[in-house]
């Protein structure tokens, strides 16, 4: 029975490059935000390679109870059941300083308001993007609960 269960289960790895972040061989479910949109893995999924997006990767455990952390991009790799995304930052949801991503998000608006100083714009936009997505992976993480 236990060898039937993990054929419909996955391993789901999370690295940065401070940091293994995360790692689990019960996952059921990945849902990830790729540059061409989102995807959603099961077990068995062909073999892939995708560049990320700063967004909230969801996935689903055993029990199937959702859990969510903050991917900044990066790239992603399903091969033989197991997902490994590769990242400059990750976080799991509930180790995101909200007030901190609320803060980040305010100086990158006022960075985009205030057009009349000379700004990196694209940076300041990944920058907004970032701190919007850190945001909503919290906002599903609480909402799942």
């Amino acid at each position: 029975m236990r060898s039937e269960l993990m054929a419909n289960l996955m391993q789901l790895n999370v690295l940065s490059p401070d940091a293994y972040v995360f790692q689990a061989d019960n996952i059921s479910y990945v849902d990830a935000h790729t540059e061409g949109g989102a995807v959603g893995i099961l077990p068995r999924h062909a073999t892939m390679v995708a560049a990320l997006d700063p967004a909230p990767l969801k996935y689903r455990d055993e029990t199937g109870e959702a859990h969510y952390l903050f991917v900044d991009g990066g790239f992603l790799e399903v091969k033989d059941n197991v997902v490994t995304i590769l990242s400059v930052a990750a976080e799991i949801a509930e180790s995101i300083d909200v007030e901190k991503a609320e803060a980040a998000l305010e100086r990158a608006k006022a960075k985009i308001d205030n057009l009349d100083k000379e700004i990196d714009l694209p940076a300041v936009q990944a920058d907004l993007k970032r701190a919007e997505a850190r945001i909503k992976t919290v906002k599903l993480s609480k909402a799942k609960a």
